[in-house]
């Protein structure tokens, strides 16, 4: 489906566009994983799920390990697993997640947000389903995107209605409230994904061009991005290293800073070296070396020992 960009500063593409511009100038540079969508902190529960397979293998646990960067700073790399939406109907997963989300368990809360947006915009019945299946056939657009391609579109479509069927209509629209309280409750995972969830509202494509009511929303919006995923930094996390690094380099969400795009991507690429993980940013520092003054060079230097320093530094998440 053709969904574009809904406004020219969206908050998905934010996190992530200056990040791949940067990654296509290291040829041959593994992709790391994309920004975490399911992942736990410390504790990992059993999956929630139907009665589990026999032998089903035990649930990955986070692993902690000492080490020591290329500047001389100690760090722990803490690797978190991904935990993965609950197979089955999420019908069984929210029935047992809600009361334990209400409850205030913080890792529940952020899974339930997950499946609940997982749903979000899914038919609420089989009738509401065959009107929008007869509706791409008959204009190859779903509402106001245009469909690449119908079979498949609705092939999606029956499959995602038949996972959500039963989670309740008027609970899917939560979903970022049940994330924004994991986020609050210091879960990293949802402080990184909050911004990625756009609430549904109308959009307009530049902020100049809103009106005023609607560029209010999309700036608070900005505002939440930015709150959230400086947490998650403050926290430790690498994903949100990599976020601000790519932010200070494009200048779409804070102001253009080649000092700390640099440190951001020397602590980045140290952190990355100490754990064994790809893509390196040596290609791309070397760059950006050129076009800082020396004196520069050694402020983004002493930058990025300070937030390699970070006593919590460094969450890994998938």
């Amino acid at each position: 489906m053709k969904r574009g960009l809904k406004w020219g500063l969206l908050i998905a593409a934010m996190l992530v566009i200056a990040v791949f511009v940067y990654r296509s100038q290291e040829p041959d540079a593994p992709v790391l994983a994309e920004l975490p969508v399911d992942a736990a902190p410390v504790e990992v529960p059993a999956e929630l799920s139907a009665p589990p397979a026999p032998a089903a293998p035990a649930s990955p646990r986070q692993t902690v390990q000492s080490a020591v960067v290329e500047s001389g700073i100690a760090v722990r790399l803490v690797r978190r697993p991904r935990v993965a939406l609950p197979p089955g109907r999420y019908a069984d997963a929210y029935a047992k997640l809600l009361p334990e989300a209400e409850s205030g368990n913080a890792l529940s809360q952020y899974r339930l947000g997950s499946l609940l947006y997982e749903c979000r915009e899914v038919p609420a019945n089989a009738d509401a389903l065959e009107a929008e299946v007869e509706a791409i056939h008959q204009t190859g657009r779903r509402g106001r995107w245009e469909v690449d391609s119908p079979k498949a579109e609705i092939a999606t479509m029956r499959h995602q209605f038949a996972q959500c069927d039963g989670v309740p209509a008027e609970a899917r629209l939560a979903f970022r409230d049940w994330l924004k309280k994991s986020a609050d409750a210091g879960v990293i995972e949802a402080q990184l994904n909050l911004p990625m969830r756009l609430p549904p509202d109308d959009y307009c494509q530049f902020l100049a061009e809103c009106t005023p009511d609607i560029r209010a929303r999309q700036e608070a919006l900005q505002a939440e991005a930015i709150d959230y995923t400086s947490r998650a930094r403050d926290a430790g996390s690498v994903a949100a290293l990599w976020t601000y690094a790519g932010w200070y380099a494009s200048g779409e969400v804070l102001p253009q800073n080649d000092i700390e795009a640099y440190a951001h991507f020397r602590a980045l690429d140290q952190i990355h070296g100490a754990a064994k993980l790809t893509p390196r940013f040596g290609k791309l520092l070397s760059g950006m070396k050129k076009r800082l003054r020396p004196v520069d060079v050694d402020a983004g230097e002493a930058r990025a020992r300070e937030l390699l320093s970070n006593p919590r530094c460094c969450v890994i998440t998938p």
